[in-house]
């Protein structure tokens, strides 16, 4: 679910140290990373676990890497090449090993189809770099310096920061960057509109980055307070599922004058339940109760609005409320979901799930409600996240959400 490059100028410079602080920038966003490091003219592919103790990336002067499951790494003795998308890794290392350089290999990426809803890093053992956003522009790719001694890229900015460089660039659709150690240059298949995922914004990426110069957290902040206004009802309190809708909650809470209780303490961290793909039913269900525990005496009594950044399955939702109904005694739960309805599995691979367990596409509200057993549930208008971005220069993709709902229809 994203991809990186970190690449020095002089190459004996250790860039997979730095590049080790990217890839834990990118973590959050699958359970695996593909990486191929370049190094005195050869490459050396492999893959880690970023959530391991101890784990490091081989010597060598420029990186690349590929977080699973949408992002996908293929390697040969002649280049490595990372997709995120619904694109063939193979297809895009044939282009790039076929080219006479990486400026030709951008211009052959851009004249096949299979790429526009994709980004690729490449690298090859000549030394040469390749970027290049897909026409759609649903995934955004971003580009940043470490002085003059480095280019960096990811796809959110949080990675490039960590690595210790400075945002710069954002890829338009249908833009390559390309290069070596030597020279720096761009060429573009013609701009279309930046599309990026709505899911991006919602759900994807760090609330510390720039999303096609958007600021993550600013943007849920503002969708927190939209989503209290149109959410009519009274609350007391109000509590974020740690840690992604903490933002969304912020926000709900400023509109509502209600004070945010930091009342839920998550045990495994900073852990995504809701795109969780390995692991039997028992063991999501363990995580979910290790994701937060509530805090005594905070909730008894009161009207409190739960805020969730988005409801996929139901699954974390109503694990948390029964809990809450059960050892917490409060007067009223009401649900607010800081996203649109997620209908549909996504056409571009952004996201991967099972369209027959989305809670949205299946029920409609009521028995969502009964479902989760609260007294009210409330999902962000598609309309506001929509006007948002476009005032800031993003028309996105909204392809798995409705504002309507869709069961029994």
């Amino acid at each position: 679910m994203g991809v990186l490059l970190a690449y020095f100028y002089e190459e004996d410079q250790p860039a997979h140290v730095y590049a080790r602080y990217g890839v834990m920038g990118l973590r959050h966003r699958g359970p695996r990373v593909s990486y191929a490091v370049l190094r005195g003219g050869g490459l050396e592919a492999g893959s880690i676990d970023p959530w391991s103790d101890g784990w490091s990336l081989p010597p060598g002067g420029a990186v690349v890497a590929a977080v699973e499951p949408t992002g996908r790494l293929a390697a040969s003795r002649r280049a490595a090449v990372a997709v995120d998308g619904a694109c063939s890794p193979e297809k895009a290392l044939k282009a790039v090993e076929g080219a006479r350089g990486p400026g030709e290999a951008g211009e052959a990426l851009a004249s096949l189809e299979e790429f526009d809803a994709c980004s690729v890093a490449a690298l090859r053992a000549d030394g040469g770099y390749l970027l290049y956003r897909g026409r759609l522009g649903v995934r955004p790719l971003s580009v940043g310096g470490y002085g003059f001694d480095a280019l960096y890229a990811a796809t959110e900015t949080a990675p490039i920061t960590l690595m210790g460089g400075e945002h710069r660039h954002d890829l338009e659709p249908g833009e390559a960057v390309y290069g070596d150690r030597y020279s720096l240059d761009t060429v573009s298949a013609g701009r279309g509109r930046r599309g990026t995922s709505l899911f991006e914004y919602i759900y994807l990426a760090r609330p510390d980055s720039l999303v096609d110069g958007v600021n993550v957290y600013m943007f849920r902040r503002e969708m927190g307070r939209r989503l209290a206004r149109s959410h009519q009802v009274e609350v007391d309190v109000v509590v974020g599922v740690p840690e992604t809708a903490l933002p969304y909650a912020l926000g709900y809470a400023e509109e509502k004058r209600a004070p945010l209780e930091l009342a839920l303490v998550s045990t495994l961290g900073r852990v995504r339940t809701a795109i969780m793909s390995t692991g039997s039913v028992e063991e999501r269900l363990m995580a979910l109760s290790l994701k937060f525990n509530p805090v005594p005496g905070v909730f008894e009594g009161k009207r409190v609005a739960v805020v969730d950044d988005s409801v996929v399955t139901g699954l974390t939702l109503k694990t948390f409320i029964h809990r809450l109904w059960r050892s917490q005694a409060p007067r009223e739960i009401h649900v607010a979901v800081s996203s649109p309805r997620i209908v549909a599995p996504c056409p571009h691979r952004v996201q991967l799930l099972d369209p027959g367990t989305l809670i949205a596409r299946q029920l409609r509200d009521e028995h969502i409600k009964r479902v989760l057993d609260v007294d009210s549930l409330a999902w962000l208008p598609l309309g506001e996240a929509v006007s948002y971005l476009r005032a800031r220069g993003v028309d996105p993709c909204t392809a798995c959400m409705s504002d309507r709902e869709v069961a029994g229809k």
